[in-house]
């Protein structure tokens, strides 16, 4: 009998999660992202791009004034900050392609408590603690991996 049961549980899980939209999962995941755009300082996030650049040439024997430091971030806020809020806002009909409606709204729902908003707000300090670190894998390791990948493309080693 419980083997039955069990059997009947189980295929119940997949119709179920079949029965939800992608339409309930778009509009939870828009729910998302407007929370999460509320407290994101895409100003931060954009500063994580710039400044390890700054600093590499400072690194290497250049000064850069504060009147440069503020030219620079003005112009990767001018260039990046409308793109990047777009593609957040894109971000909505890739979630509901990709998660399911309980995931999206366990995440949502994460979002909305205290502690949710108070991480969205230290997601760029994450980012800019992080960058220098994979900036400095990226420069060791492509001269290793691009004559690699160009060794396949081109068909060599096969």
């Amino acid at each position: 009998m419980r083997s039955i049961l069990f059997s009947v549980l189980l295929l119940g899980l997949p119709l179920q999660a079949m029965a939800e939209t992608r339409e309930e999962r778009l509009t939870v995941a828009e729910d998302y992202v407007t929370l999460a755009l509320q407290d994101f300082d895409m100003a931060a996030v954009i500063d994580t791009m710039w400044a390890p650049i700054v600093q590499q040439v400072e690194a290497a024997g250049q000064t850069v004034s504060s009147e440069q430091r503020d030219k620079i971030r003005a112009l990767y806020m001018e260039t990046f900050e409308a793109p990047m809020t777009g593609l957040m806002k894109e971000q909505a009909t890739i979630m509901a392609d990709v998660m399911t409606l309980a995931e999206i709204t366990a995440l949502r729902d994460f979002y909305k408590t205290p502690e949710g908003r108070s991480v969205m707000v230290k997601l760029p300090q994450l980012m800019q603690a992080q960058q220098p670190g994979v900036m400095k894998l990226v420069n060791e390791t492509m001269p290793v991996v691009m004559p690699k990948v160009l060794a396949i493309i081109n068909g060599e080693g096969q």
